[in-house]
């Protein structure tokens, strides 16, 4: 079943009083309740259930780990089906459209943060780009956790869990939590990968913050220039080094994000196909219904209906 609306919901994070970045952590809906007692608390304190409504399409300003002890159903995120049996981390990033489907109880955490947390506490790491997960050309979503891995997110997050409850607890320690939990996803990801080289299996910096500045700005900045020109370097040498890494040229990665954007607002919107392009920054929507059946073989009027026909 597809849920339309005017306007695809976008959750924040909630304001806090400090001027600190912020991060949360929430249990699944469907849980049972989650009580910890820290060394400086008077008694149990519970772990709240997200304030969200997580079973229809909606998406964040930030970033969010799911860390899923036991549970079963699907995470739908941008168009993609992941069926859910068992433990393993999904990995979002500001942006994606997604929702997920319960077919029995969850156990486990999501971590909310924005990108200021995480590189606030760890100026030394990897920036949240380069990690495979978040990173648009080789994003992985899902990392499947055997027995094992199980119990050492669950130690991690058990830990960082009990501290974030404290009202005690500096702040420094919770990013580092943030921190060492990313690299050990990282590892995972690149222990279980394939052997096989892939164009994007070893990105240089150059392509990794265009793709960033991408994800960023890709409807307001159509034009290569315009991300050559915040890199500090030619049109022709970035285009050079995207067409070798991700194999694919710099106008079309950006394109594709325009697309993807316009094929989330057709099916969970009630937007018009004009009222889409405007909202993409194409000021023409017959070039837009153009370029659009040209990528997809269909108009985007007959692209909603297909993919809602699809999804009852």
């Amino acid at each position: 079943m597809v849920f339309v609306s005017d306007a695809i919901p976008v959750h924040s994070l909630p304001k806090t009083p400090s001027q600190v970045p912020a991060l949360k952590i929430f249990r699944f809906k469907n849980s049972t309740e989650i009580q910890h007692d820290g060394p400086f608390q008077a008694g149990p304190v519970s772990l709240p259930i997200t304030p969200l409504p997580t079973d229809a399409p909606h998406r964040h300003t930030y970033y969010e780990i799911l860390f899923i002890e036991e549970g079963q159903g699907f995470h739908e995120i941008d168009f993609h089906s992941y069926n859910i049996q068992g433990a393993g981390l999904h990995f979002l990033t500001p942006g994606q459209v997604h929702l997920l489907t319960f077919s029995s109880s969850f156990q486990g955490y999501i971590v909310a943060f924005s990108e200021d947390f995480y590189t606030f506490y760890n100026p030394m790491n990897p920036s949240l780009s380069q990690l495979p997960f978040f990173q648009p050309a080789r994003r992985q979503p899902i990392i499947t956790l055997s027995e094992s891995d199980k119990h050492y997110f669950h130690n991690i997050l058990e830990n960082m869990v009990t501290d974030h409850l404290s009202a005690e607890t500096d702040q420094t320690l919770i990013g580092r939590y943030l921190g060492l939990l990313l690299q050990k996803c990282a590892f995972l990801t690149q222990h279980h990968a394939q052997p096989v080289e892939s164009p994007a299996s070893s990105v240089p910096e150059l392509a990794g913050r265009f793709q960033e500045l991408v994800e960023k700005n890709f409807r307001q900045m159509h034009e290569v220039q315009q991300y050559a020109s915040q890199l500090s370097v030619t049109p022709d040498y970035l285009s050079k080094i995207i067409k070798k890494h991700l194999g694919i040229s710099c106008q079309e990665y950006i394109l594709d994000k325009l697309l993807l954007e316009a094929k989330r607002l057709l099916v969970f919107t009630n937007l018009s196909s004009k009222e889409i392009a405007y909202h993409i920054h194409m000021d023409d929507p017959s070039y837009f219904s153009r370029i659009f059946k040209k990528k997809t073989g269909l108009t985007p009027n007959e692209y909603r209906e297909h993919v809602r026909k699809s999804t009852i």
